[in-house]
């Protein structure tokens, strides 16, 4: 990048601080940097955040696109912008000037060399050792924040950026789950100003959290779940409309009204989603965007080249904790595949040993096989196998293929054997699938430091699917202190749907909901179920992102009543209806003093950019999100808001992105809420220690 004469002039200022910084307070700090302009201008504006109107018609007149057409999200996949030689070459943030005279700060002037040197070792010199070893070094650039008003870009974005942090803020109040906050605070300054104009014209009502309210879904209850006691019934009835539960409730003259709580339309959503999506290919909104990573990046880069040797040593200096020590959750993990391959393996031949009269499969035309009689029918020597032959370990021939991936499932290629020992509804009742997990969680619990956050499947294809879970669970005494549990829901519509087992899109949800709202209502009813449902956390939505869609959701989508045909819906449109079902419920179940779930779906493996739009406005965190490297839009807006996101380099390395090419570490130095997961140590891993 070219060097900007006027910019030899700016003054650094190297501040040797007593107080630690911690990574947390940085990324903070940055989360407002982009608006610290707008606060300085906020005197001089008569109306800080346009309405969302007034956003869409200037990226529409930026980009051409017109408002009466759906955006274009395959364009949203063009390259990174380059960095144009112009005035937004030569922008830097603006810090806080303020001097103290408690601070020892050393300023130096670039083209004053020099003196710069001789002024730094004078100052080294006074200071003593301890007082070295014991202080971080602070890099601070500073300049006269009247430049910021020449950067065009920069003000073009303000307003999209404020206005997409708006609309986040609504879904995830709404729905009760956890909201950035530092964000938090900024929009209610923003909100509360004493133009009434201005915050009418932004369309989003402040939420204001009441000191009981749950900023996050209730801590899972550790204690045993047939303990829990049952609350009696409530006068409440649910109906569906348009594919979206609502509660009624009778008033004193016995009469049915709805009740008041929240609900998002689909046109509302779209409202939003195409905003986002047209910001998303937004040219002075990528420029912007882009540029912010890029500083975020050389920000961690020179805080490591100043402080690494100071962090290392606090690290040391902390008893009886290292890696091997410190508590470590697996946030992003699928029950049937939590054991590594050898595990797997010693309890298949474990059970041939001491069950191989045990009747364990029932055949189409009703004759009982016992486990030796399965094995046989196989052609399969159970003590002649091992982790090759029985075929579960993804290899390079799963790359860019998730047909053979979902293949790797079956134990020697044989579907029969996965329905043996890897599900929790067959002729047993799933007793093999039990110990087996048992095994996996003994594992963690002997460990003590390692947690892990089970995914069990619920297809949609009845509503006894919920009741059958429960039941399984309860029996084998599933819960533990070190694993709690999530619901995962594949979209796979399509399957059931040509299968015959569903008639529309509405008769899946019904199947997902229903019993959840049933439970609520009436505990007596589904006594398993209720006590189930304090042991998971929230729902997920998996399937292969990569799959091509052949809609695009926009206001004429039918609803899901009429979603009739074998097409499978667009990948938002699955997210929304499913976060406008667990919105509703999540406000039944605060109102009884329940627990309430978040929205985590897997997001961004593959696939379009347009998948990550959708999580930001409706997920509380995502997991894998490669494809959000693709975007400096949104990548910004992640960090901005901290969404979590749950990677996992070894899977990815299998499936979709070879392991040198992974982001995680450049999220991880960009400031973005990143985690590590295993996602199917059965495939991927080789060690029962999966998270280390």
């Amino acid at each position: 990048m070219g060097t900007n004469p006027s910019d030899m002039t700016k003054n650094i200022k190297t501040e040797n601080s007593s107080v630690s910084v911690s990574n947390k307070e940085q990324n903070q700090e940055e989360s407002t940097n982009v608006v610290k302009f707008v606060d300085t201008k906020s005197s001089e504006q008569k109306q800080l955040i346009p309405s969302a109107d007034s956003v869409i018609q200037e990226l529409d007149h930026r980009s051409n696109i017109s408002g009466n057409k759906s955006p274009s999200l395959g364009a949203s996949r063009r390259e990174r912008p380059t960095t144009k030689n112009t005035a937004l070459d030569y922008e830097f943030d603006a810090s806080d000037t303020e001097n103290t005279d408690e601070e020892h700060k050393t300023t130096t002037t670039i083209n004053e060399s020099e003196h710069a040197s001789s002024s730094f070792v004078t100052n080294v010199l006074s200071n003593t050792k301890h007082e070295l070893l014991n202080t971080f070094k602070i890099m601070k650039v500073a300049s006269d924040i009247h430049d910021t008003l020449f950067i065009e870009d920069l003000e073009d974005s303000i307003s999209p950026l404020l206005r997409a942090l708006a609309i986040r803020q609504k879904y995830m109040h709404h729905s009760f789950q956890s909201y950035s906050p530092t964000i938090e605070n900024f929009l209610a300054k923003i909100l509360e100003e004493d133009n009434r104009y201005q915050r009418t014209s932004l369309n989003v009502n402040l939420h204001k959290r009441e000191e009981s309210d749950p900023s996050t879904a209730t801590p899972i209850k550790v204690e045993n779940p047939f303990s829990k006691p049952l609350l009696p019934p409530m006068d409440a009835c649910v109906r569906v409309e348009k594919g979206i539960y609502h509660v009624y409730i009778l008033n004193e003259q016995k009469q049915w009204i709805p009740s008041k709580y929240k609900s998002i339309t689909m046109e509302e959503f779209i409202e939003d989603y195409t905003l986002i999506s047209k910001m998303i290919v937004d040219g002075p909104l990528q420029s912007f965007c882009h540029r912010r990573l890029q500083y975020l990046k050389t920000k961690h880069d020179l805080h490591t080249l100043l402080n690494e040797v100071k962090e290392w040593s606090e690290v040391k200096s902390a008893s009886h904790r290292d890696f091997y020590n410190v508590r470590k959750v697996d946030t992003h993990i699928h029950a049937v595949a939590s054991m590594h391959q050898k595990s797997l393996l010693n309890f298949m031949k474990k059970k041939m040993q001491i069950a191989s009269d045990m009747k364990v499969y029932k055949k189409p035309d009703g004759t009982m096989l016992t486990l030796k009689q399965v094995f046989d029918e196989l052609n399969i020597n159970i003590n002649e196998i091992d982790v090759d032959l029985l075929g579960v370990h993804a290899d390079r021939n799963t790359f860019q293929r998730f047909d053979r991936f979902n293949a790797n499932y079956n134990p020697a290629g044989k579907a029969m054997l996965r329905e043996i020992f890897m599900k929790s509804k067959n002729h047993i009742d799933g007793i093999f699938y039990a110990e087996l997990l048992k095994e996996v969680i003994a594992n963690l619990e002997a460990s003590k430091y390692q947690h892990a956050e089970f995914r069990m499947s619920i297809q949609g294809r009845s509503k006894d699917e919920w009741n059958q879970l429960a039941k399984w669970f309860l029996a084998n005494k599933m819960h533990s202190t070190n694993v709690s549990y999530m619901i995962q829901v594949p979209r796979i519509f399509t399957a059931h749907r040509a299968g015959g087992k569903l008639k529309n899109f509405e008769e899946l949800l019904t199947n997902l909901f229903q019993p959840l709202f049933d439970a609520t209502i009436n505990p007596e009813s589904y006594p398993d179920l209720f006590r189930f449902m304090h042991y998971f956390t929230g729902f997920d939505s998996v399937d292969d992102e990569s799959k091509p869609e052949s809609s695009i959701l926009t206001c004429h989508t039918v609803d899901p009543n009429q979603w009739n045909t074998n097409e499978n819906p667009p990948y938002a449109y699955y997210l929304f209806y499913m976060y406008a079902n667990i919105l509703v419920l999540n406000q039944l179940r605060r109102s009884r003093g329940l627990n309430i779930y978040q929205f985590r779906p897997h997001c961004g493996e593959a696939g379009d950019v347009s998948h990550l739009a959708t999580a930001y406005i409706l997920a509380e965190n995502i997991s894998h999100g490669l494809v959000l490297r693709e975007s400096s839009v949104l990548q910004y807006l992640y960090y901005l808001c901290q969404i979590g996101i749950a990677m996992s380099p070894l899977s990815n390395n299998s499936l979709f992105l070879s392991y040198n090419q992974n982001p995680f570490l450049e999220y991880f130095q960009r400031g973005l809420c990143v985690s590590l997961s295993t996602d199917d140590p059965l495939q991927f891993h080789f060690t029962k220690v999966n998270i280390s």
